[in-house]
């Protein structure tokens, strides 16, 4: 049809330890970002990063997927998926070699050399790659933007390797190809999508701290000058409030999660009652009960990240604060108590782009998602980590294994 503009549709897919959320973006739109819909299915599959049901997921996935792509109403080309889990790993390596045919690199030489860092600084069989970042390329010992094309003698790269247990990515790829995700699929860690959607760029590159509190992991990532400082995972998250007051009350997970969410980290004056977990009659309990078990478990989260900020040593500064997002982040008192036993700025993050098409209480379902979609966006070299990982030996799971 004449002056329609043609979509290039892309789709972020959150694994996470309470649900399925798909975002469905059209990078090619002359916004930024054009949301075209969103599915979410509630499901338990996922745990520490692990999933449990192959199947049950791949049925979950393939729900929410559908959901989304129904409302966007266009087929998709490339999805992003996050990994996550207690057990990631970081590595940093430089490796160098020499440029061959006639001195001008071509994309053989940057597949070539990110093969090689990976195999240097990640020997392990243990583990598979789930993304580099933080690349950068440089010849003959200066930084380049875009290598491919220039001329020079010796071409360098240094870059951040994350990778997981493969077990768990073995899980997670057999899970997407039962799913029906297409080869081009790509694996993202998860608290970087976060960060990418939440954060501004003045935010990234002064430096900031983004703690994302999920329902069973807390990320934590500090990005500075726009690259990845740090980053560390705790299993433990707004879902154990949960679990915490579903036991300490003698009440059900349901009626569990409605009093967390009533009250927060406000004192509470008086009882407060609760359906019996055998489900006759109720419970009465003191309000000061309840604030403690949520009080004691939220000061165990914020003592990881605060262990976190002191290992960095960054002393006051810290421009751009910290910023909180995540379901958990919408613990009423939290951004205040975070604040104090921080004593750093502190900010509630969210990603506006939902808009209309999600309900707002529920917007923050696709924060992970969202992230995950646009971080396609803005890679330097998109597609070279796909090409580049079929032949790592095996380390890294392609579709055709």
């Amino acid at each position: 049809m004449p002056g329609t503009v043609k979509k290039d549709v892309v789709v972020g897919l959150d694994i996470g330890t309470s649900g399925i959320a798909v975002a469905v973006l059209n990078r090619s739109s002359v916004a930024i970002q054009e949301p075209l819909g969103f599915g979410f299915c509630s499901s338990m599959i996922m745990e520490k990063g692990f999933i449990g049901d192959s199947e049950a997921a791949a049925y979950n996935v393939k729900k929410a997927l559908d959901e989304a792509l129904t409302a966007a109403g266009v087929p998709f080309t490339t999805a992003y998926v996050n990994v996550d889990g207690p057990e990631l790993v970081i590595r940093h390596g430089s490796v160098k070699q020499a440029i061959t045919r006639r001195q001008v690199v071509d994309a053989r030489d940057l597949i070539k050399l990110q093969q090689h860092l990976c195999e240097t600084v990640l020997p392990e069989d243990v583990l598979s790659i789930i993304q580099l970042d933080n690349i950068r390329f440089y010849i003959d010992g200066e930084y380049v933007f875009k290598p491919q094309g220039c001329r020079g003698r010796e071409l360098g790269l240094s870059s951040t390797v994350l990778a997981a247990p493969r077990r768990q990515m073995d899980l997670i790829w057999q899970c997407l190809r039962n799913a029906g995700l297409p080869p081009t699929t790509e694996t993202v860690v998860g608290a970087l999508a976060v960060a990418q959607g939440v954060l501004s760029g003045v935010e990234r590159k002064l430096g900031v701290i983004c703690v994302d509190l999920g329902a069973g992991m807390t990320k934590v990532v500090f990005i500075n000058h726009n690259m990845l400082y740090k980053l560390s995972i705790f299993p433990a998250g707004a879902g154990n409030i949960t679990a915490d007051l579903a036991v300490g009350l003698h009440t059900t997970l349901e009626a569990a999660e409605k009093v967390k969410k009533e009250y927060g980290l406000g004192l509470i004056a008086g009882d407060v009652h609760v359906p019996n977990i055998s489900g006759s009659g109720y419970n009465t309990v003191p309000g000061s009960l309840v604030h403690k078990i949520i009080k004691s478990r939220i000061e165990e989260i914020l003592d990881f990240v605060k262990e976190f900020i002191e290992e960095l040593d960054l002393g006051a500064s810290l421009p751009g604060g910290i910023v909180l997002t995540g379901g958990g982040a919408l613990l009423n008192g939290l951004t205040e108590v975070a604040q104090e036993y921080w004593l750093m700025p502190v900010r509630i993050g969210f990603n506006s782009l939902p808009g209309e098409e999600a309900p707002n209480e529920d917007a923050y379902r696709y924060t992970t998602a969202i992230g995950l979609a646009s971080w396609g966006t803005g890679q330097v070299y998109p597609g070279m980590r796909q090409k580049a990982e079929k032949g790592f030996k095996g380390r890294i799971k392609s579709w055709f294994r």
